[in-house]
């Protein structure tokens, strides 16, 4: 086996992430592809003439968001169709339409030899014995699992994610294929073709072979992920505001990217002309405008931190490095923060790694900062030794059955537990663990008193029971402390 060398693979893993978050992929320009656009309207609410107006301007439009008064569209002119836009008054901002991406940290594959010689005893039942040590943790090693869970069916929980694989022998009974949807064009169901959803999925509300936080809670996706790992911000926007619609309580966003706190300007191939897309880039008001739609609609809203080793509370201005990497005519003037976790109202968190004596520190490649982050979760990393002992350190959970699973450290779980479960690690696996927690906190206090408390009161309550770890009160890697979802039902 060889050995993992940690700090090669923050260094690597700081690298790739920002790669991952900074490219416009949706945006890139060829000689051959048209530009995509993400314009804002002043409206909260598309004007009715909207298409008109992109028309006349010299677009085509690709995709809308009414209820944001959001478009994305296209223009075989973009130097003109900037200009018409930015003139027109309806129009509050245009900027490049930016994708995001599933950004785990890479942990070395298990040598195979040594994945075989662990099918001759296999894991019966995963839960009893003990390869969740995240679960445990949260839990308080189950004791809130059975808790005031009657209520837990009424309360939904919608995982923006990659899909689900909605016959998984531990999530089936309580996913909503009916209530699923799918917002990736070209596609009609919600079922996962990645692994990523579906392992989030049963961190949140898993029962059987393993257990997730809130084992009942009524489990709905949300597909904005192809197979691929790429989602267009436009659609997980509309996914957003579709969940707020739908009645989801909890909205679970193990995804990220950055965008701009200032101005973005496209330089017109055709005649050089520098044309301005508006004081508030457009990308950034989509996501606010979103994710206040939902917490209006009573939804709370988590999401990871990120995977780049940053303090995410100093925004540098690393402008001048994101135009280095650009190559479609846009530039940024301004700061870049991390989304969705740096938007107002959402409940960020961020990761803890276990082994190595404790299991309350802060995970490697997990983004931290005075201010950012709101919750810490377990996240998981590899653990002090090579083997089956490094791995368990890693976030057990839910893989799709109908996958060859073979990621990461796949070999060996399938060797372990049989097809349908997997190891990952990273702030994706941290933001379940707190959605579980709210998810059975709503429950129960819906079950108490008739209603259902709002986000801030269920950021509020998982905060005053989190456990306090690092400085005493709040601290910049775990914010309130690591959530604890006994704590959150007996207190």
């Amino acid at each position: 086996m060889k050995k993992i060398f940690l700090y090669g693979l923050m260094a690597l893993l700081f690298i790739s992430s920002f790669n991952l978050n900074m490219t416009n992929s949706a945006a890139e320009v060829t000689e051959n592809e048209s530009p995509l656009f993400m314009v804002v309207f002043n409206s909260e609410n598309l004007p009715k003439n909207a298409e008109d107006i992109v028309e006349s301007a010299g677009g085509e439009v690709t995709y809308q968001v009414p209820k944001a008064g959001v478009i994305e569209a296209t223009s075989d002119t973009p130097g003109k169709f900037m200009n018409a836009l930015m003139k027109h008054k309806d129009v509050q901002s245009v900027s490049p339409s930016l994708e995001e991406q599933l950004d785990l940290p890479e942990f070395d594959i298990v040598d195979r030899e040594f994945a075989t010689s662990l099918e001759a005893n296999p894991v019966e039942n995963i839960w009893e014995d003990g390869w969740q040590w995240d679960i445990e943790q949260v839990t308080n090693d189950g004791a809130s699992h059975d808790l005031d869970r009657e209520a837990r069916e009424d309360v939904v929980v919608a995982v923006i994610d990659s899909g689900f694989d909605f016959n998984h022998p531990d999530l089936a009974g309580h996913v909503d294929e009916e209530g699923s949807r799918t917002f990736v064009p070209d596609t009609t169901n919600s079922w996962d073709y990645n692994s990523h959803g579906t392992h989030v999925a049963g961190t949140i509300g898993a029962e059987g072979r393993m257990k997730g936080v809130a084992p009942g809670v009524t489990l709905r996706s949300y597909r904005v992920f192809g197979a691929s790992g790429g989602a267009s911000q436009i659609w997980i926007t509309d996914a957003i505001i579709a969940a707020a619609d739908d009645g989801a309580d909890v909205i679970n966003m193990s995804l990220g990217g950055t965008r701009l706190r200032g101005q973005w300007f496209y330089t017109d191939p055709a005649t050089g002309e520098r044309i301005s897309g508006g004081n508030s880039a457009a990308d950034i008001v989509a996501y606010n405008r979103a994710i206040r739609y939902a917490i209006d609609k009573g939804v709370t809203v988590v999401s990871s931190a990120g995977n780049s080793a940053q303090d995410i509370s100093n925004p540098s201005k690393v402008g001048d490095w994101q135009n280095s990497s650009r190559t479609d005519g846009w530039e940024a003037k301004g700061a870049v923060v991390f989304v969705p976790a740096q938007i107002p109202g959402v409940v960020t968190v961020s990761a803890t790694g276990g082994g190595f004596g404790t299991e309350d520190r802060l995970a490697f490649y997990s983004n931290y900062g005075n201010g950012a982050i709101n919750l810490g979760a377990p996240g998981g990393d590899l653990g002090p030794e090579d083997g089956e002992s490094a791995s368990k350190y890693l976030v057990l959970s839910t893989v799709p059955t109908y996958m060859d699973f073979t990621a990461g450290r796949g070999p060996e779980a399938k060797a372990l537990f049989g097809q349908g479960y997997g190891w990952k690690g990273g702030t994706s696996m941290a933001a379940p663990q707190v959605s579980g927690a709210a998810a059975a906190y709503i429950a129960q206090q819906y079950e108490e008193t008739g209603s259902k408390p709002n986000p801030r009161q269920v950021q509020t309550h998982l905060q005053q029971t989190a456990v306090d770890t690092g400085k005493t009160g709040y601290d910049e890697y775990y914010g309130h402390g690591i959530v604890n979802a006994y704590n959150a039902l007996t207190r």
